[in-house]
């Protein structure tokens, strides 16, 4: 399996916001193929082995954070941030969760060269959505996915959903995601 250069130059960035040195940290830490593959940096139109986006996100997370993929997490939001265009945020704006699955389904496919996000329900209080094809399941990348899905929800304007994770690679049957609207607060 292989992933877009844009994918992995998201999460350069996001690395390098962190600390001025976080960088050069985080490189010094990396298996020496993936130091390799990085080089100078990510160009967006090659394909990385998907072996180097799990190294970056579990090394990054491991040297800048706790080791609990939670700044996995945080660089799926922040790869949220830089993958939806001004288009696909203003449909956003208008609560279309709908039309952030389907977003999210078809920029798989320009972003991993294997794998697919596959849409169980889509309804107004609930979403459903799986990932398959993915050979080698991984928190790091599953974890990304849950931020980019939870901040476009938040983008959307929908901040009154809830969701549940389903992961391989805790176990699961599957990777998947449910999300569902909280339930309304008595006054």
């Amino acid at each position: 399996m292989q992933v877009s250069g844009g994918t992995l130059r998201a999460r350069e960035l996001f690395i390098r916001s962190r600390a001025e040195d976080a960088w050069d940290r985080v490189m010094a830490e990396l298996a020496p193929a993936t130091r390799e593959q990085v080089g100078s940096g990510f160009l967006e139109t090659r394909w990385y082995p998907y072996e180097v986006l799990i190294d970056l996100g579990a090394t990054a997370d491991r040297v800048l954070g706790q080791g609990d993929f939670a700044l996995c997490h945080q660089m799926g939001r922040f790869s949220c941030e830089l993958t939806l265009t001004t288009v696909h945020r203003l449909l956003l704006k208008f609560g279309n969760v709908g039309h952030l699955v389907e977003r999210a389904a078809t920029a798989w496919r320009t972003q991993f060269d294997a794998g697919e996000i596959i849409v169980h329900e889509k309804h107004r209080d609930l979403y459903v959505f799986e990932v398959r094809g993915v050979p080698e399941p991984s928190r790091v990348h599953c974890a990304a996915i849950t931020g980019w899905m939870e901040r476009a929800a938040e983008l959307s304007g929908e901040d009154d959903f809830q969701h549940e994770e389903k992961c391989r690679a805790l176990g699961d049957r599957f990777c998947m995601w449910t999300f569902t609207r909280r339930p309304l607060r008595p006054l």
